[in-house]
Parts: C-alpha cells; structure tokens; sequence
C-alpha cells in the first residue's frame, strides 16, 4: 500500500528537529501526531508565526510517535512511501524509530519523491494544495493520488539537471524577509512540455501496482 507523507520541522545545522507528521494511506486512512519535545528556541520567526499557530497542541514523545505509526501500517506487509522533496522528511521520519537500520521490518530504507517521478515524465505542473498550508496532514497530496497507480512504461525524456524547488525562490526571500507567509501563495511548477500532464494523467491511470514494485515482491 502507498503512503503519502509529510512533516514540518525545524531545520537547523545537524539536525532538524520534528514539529508534526502526517500520512495519508491509498485507502483513505489518515495518520497525524505533533511532537512533544520541539526545541522551539531553535525555530526561526517564520516558523513561529506560521507553522506554530496551526498545531493542534496535542504533542507526544517522538518514541511514541513511531509506535503509533507502526500501528497505523501494521497489517500491511509492502509499504512504500511517497513524499514530495522528501529528503528531510524521511530523515525526521527515520529518526522516530532511533535511525534507518532501526525501521520496522516491513519498511523500505527510502522514500519516493513525487518531484523527481515528475522530472522523469517531462516535468508536468502538479495537483495545487488544498486547504491549509504549513500543517502536515492536509499537504498530503494522496488525497488527490491515493487510487491510482504508479507508472510501468519508460519515462518521458527530460532535462539532464534536475530542477526546481519545493518552495519558490522568491518565497523563500520573503519568508527570510517578513515574519508572515500569505495563504495565497502557491507553488507552481513550469512545464516542459505541452502534452506531458496529459501524459502525467495516462500513466497514472493505465497501470498496476506489479509494474513499480520491486520484481521479487508478491
């Protein structure tokens, strides 16, 4: 089964310090928990003007977070995760079980990147967010996906660099900048190529689960 997910955190030299995490699974289950033990002294202004007011103040230990995740995927035997820039998400997301070699048997040592699956089929605008921004359950972009399969046939061709940011350069300026982030802003994604969100659509739905699944998984 496909998990959607994602976090916010503090990011800080040698660590990044989890606020809150969110799953969404394929069938429509949804998994949220907040941190207890946040080092908020550490937190920029940005992130406490803009992600703290959005937290619902029900915090727990970071150990009973990963006992708790591991109850929400415990009948399923192949997870496979999916985030979007989900390089420090998975670090944060490891760590909930002490580090990579410590995951639940059943769990992949990685996490799939939506923006990379995207390069790789011409770089195609993706799914706008829905509701709020900064919180990390209602980012998941399974709401939209969950359902579908991942692609079986060859990628489109794209660029050989790998581009793009998960937050705009000019936001990013803005949040160094000013304390507040608009609700309005939103990340958008130039595509390369006329047909390819066409394209984006087709592979989606035209294929199964056995096609992205590693070949000696049942």
């Amino acid at each position: 089964m496909k998990y959607w997910m994602d976090t916010e955190f503090i990011e800080r030299p040698y660590t990044i310090d989890l606020i809150s995490i969110g799953l969404v699974a394929e069938d429509g289950r949804e998994f949220y928990a907040e941190s207890s033990e946040v080092d908020w002294t550490k937190a920029s202004h940005w992130t406490l003007q803009t992600v703290r007011p959005r937290l619902e103040g029900t915090g727990m230990p970071r150990e009973d977070i990963g006992y708790a995740i591991r109850r929400f995927t415990d009948a399923d035997k192949h997870p496979v995760f999916w985030g979007y820039f989900p390089a420090y998400d998975w670090v944060a997301f490891c760590w909930l079980f002490g580090g990579m070699n410590d995951l639940p048997f059943a769990f992949p040592q990685l996490c799939l990147d939506i923006k990379q699956w995207a390069i790789e089929l011409g770089d195609p605008e993706l799914p706008r967010q829905e509701g709020a921004r900064h919180h990390a359950l209602p980012m998941r972009d399974g709401r939209r996906m969950r359902g579908r399969s991942s692609p079986a046939s060859t990628p489109l061709p794209a660029s050989d660099a790998a581009s793009g940011a998960k937050i705009p350069i000019s936001s990013r300026r803005r949040q160094r900048e000013s304390p507040r982030c608009s609700d309005e802003e939103t990340v958008s994604e130039k595509s390369r190529a006329a047909s390819a969100a066409d394209r984006w659509r087709r592979v989606f739905s035209a294929c199964d689960r056995s096609s992205w699944l590693p070949s000696n998984a049942p």
